[in-house]
């Protein structure tokens, strides 16, 4: 059977896997890894599959329908993200109008309103619950006449039964993740053309995005992706097949700046990750690799990281308030990640913080006190974001009870230009602020002379970090004096009840 797997266009540059779906003020365009690893699974099932990667390739919605004529898909798979949820239905309608075959939606947002979003566009027919990759293949074996007859027998799906939308309870999560496919062979194979399109503004470029391991057993009210897709229970590939794949990437990828592990938090079982990265010694494989992390990691551990190639660290910093980090269950001492902060610089590990305002218990004050906090731990790049509490969280729970959600008219998440506009707003701070907040912590850090002085330096000592500097800061510039507008009046959700 013929499958197209579709990111469908929208704003150019749109990054609908990243965990703050949007157009990045740092040029950041993300691989579409989960969708690449559901396409790989039915590949492998005798399948034969069309990857397109709308963002990436510059193709807007007819030169789009056009690659899947090509094709001719018997049915297609559509990745969503809620900030564009609407524009995403619309491509479904035109899909549908187009091609009159089964559609289905995945993502975070798939998972999280899967009825609401078959009540918004009735030419949906399918929602993927929780991880896609076994369920999206038996899903196809239905449609091929060679699995079970009856839907509800596929757990994690939602579709129309009787004009009414019905779902099963989603699957059990996959316990051996050697079983997936690597999906650094999935972009080889269907995404080779855009291997330099892709962009992470801290990292070295190109690079390629896998995982070790998914799941997070922390319970950070914000997270979508645990909450939604990965569960709490971290599960591991082996440390082989890890290192395999990193090999298989090295011959296979040429101009390879780095590898980032796009797990949850790739150092939340320390064995492993020592594991990794001692395999990664033993073959005296010589890769430059990068991570997503906690503020908690050991000493010892970040040197052993480091020679093992690790060049840079993600780290979530949020807040310099302990109050609004118990409110969002970080679990974080704000002297641990100091000294975090202190053991990264004595291993040669630079680190790219992330800070949050507009989380419970924020005020002016906490908002000051996180600038600070941020100009003292002194990351080596760091970004700034408005929350964004997306359905299927705790914080979104949150802030509908509270009153915080401005608007749950999704049409209000992103500007005119693709950008973040947050939907929160809390006592003493408007939606608007909060954004407006974050522009000011940008200009501080970035605009330091001390900080200019730094990345130029390294910039001219190190070729691969002259182009980063130069493509982020180029792009970063044209943000940096930039105000965006107050929340303005936009199309509805069909599903909005005000």
């Amino acid at each position: 059977m013929k499958i197209c797997f579709l990111n469908p266009p929208f704003h150019p540059m749109f990054s609908r896997e990243s965990r703050s779906p949007s157009v990045t003020k740092s040029s950041t365009l993300y691989w579409p890894m989960f969708l690449a690893y559901a396409a790989g699974c039915t590949e492998a099932d005798g399948n034969e599959i069309q990857l397109l990667d709308s963002p990436a390739m510059e193709l807007d919605l007819e030169q789009t329908l056009a690659k899947m004529a090509e094709f001719e898909p018997q049915a297609v798979v559509v990745n969503v993200s809620t900030p564009s949820i609407l524009n995403d239905l619309e491509v479904v309608h035109a899909i549908k109008q187009r091609f009159a075959v089964p559609i289905a939606i995945m993502g975070t947002h798939a998972t999280a309103e899967p009825l609401e979003s078959l009540e918004m566009m009735e030419s949906l027919d399918f929602c993927i619950i929780g991880e896609a990759d076994f369920t999206v293949r038996e899903l196809v074996r239905h449609w091929r006449g060679d699995g079970v007859k009856q839907l509800d027998m596929i757990a994690g799906i939602a579709w129309r039964e009787n004009g009414q939308p019905r779902r099963t309870a989603e699957g059990a999560k996959i316990e051996n993740l050697d079983e997936l496919p690597w999906v650094s062979k999935i972009y080889k194979e269907h995404l080779f053309s855009c291997y330099k399109k892709y962009f992470y503004g801290a990292n070295i470029n190109p690079l390629i995005v896998i995982l070790s391991g998914r799941g997070c057993p922390h319970r950070c009210t914000y997270c979508v992706v645990p909450q939604t897709i990965t569960g709490h229970v971290y599960r591991k590939r082996s440390p082989k097949d890890v290192v395999d794949e990193l090999e298989y990437i090295k011959d296979n990828f040429p101009e390879l700046g780095e590898v980032f592990f796009e797990d949850d938090t790739f150092t939340v079982d320390p064995r492993h990750t020592r594991a990794i990265c001692e395999e990664i010694l033993q073959r005296k494989l010589k890769i430059t690799w990068s991570a997503n992390a906690r503020a908690d990691v050991s000493g010892d551990l970040l040197k052993l990281m480091k020679k093992a190639g690790n060049r840079e660290l993600c780290v979530g910093f949020e807040s310099a308030s302990a109050e609004v980090l118990k409110s969002v269950k970080k679990g974080l001492k704000l002297d641990r990640a100091e000294q975090f902060m202190k053991d990264a610089r004595a291993a040669g590990i630079l680190i790219h913080g992330c800070f949050m305002v507009g989380n419970p218990s924020d005020t002016p004050e906490t908002l000051q006190e996180t600038l600070d906090y941020a100009l003292k731990l002194n990351p080596n790049t760091a970004q700034f974001y408005p929350i964004m509490a997306y359905p299927g969280t705790e914080a979104y729970n949150e802030a509908l009870a509270s009153g915080a959600l401005a608007s749950r008219d999704y049409s209000q998440w992103l500007d005119k230009d693709g950008h973040h506009r947050t939907t929160i707003k809390r006592p003493g701070l408007s939606s608007q602020q909060l954004v407006d907040f974050c522009d000011l912590a940008r200009r501080k850090f970035y605009l330091r002379p001390s900080y200019i002085l730094k990345q130029g330096w390294m910039a001219l000592i190190d070729k691969h970090e002259r182009y980063r500097v130069w493509r982020g800061f180029k792009t970063l510039a044209q943000h940096l004096f930039k105000r965006h507008g107050e929340l303005e009046h936009g199309r509805q959700a069909p599903t909005d009840k005000g």
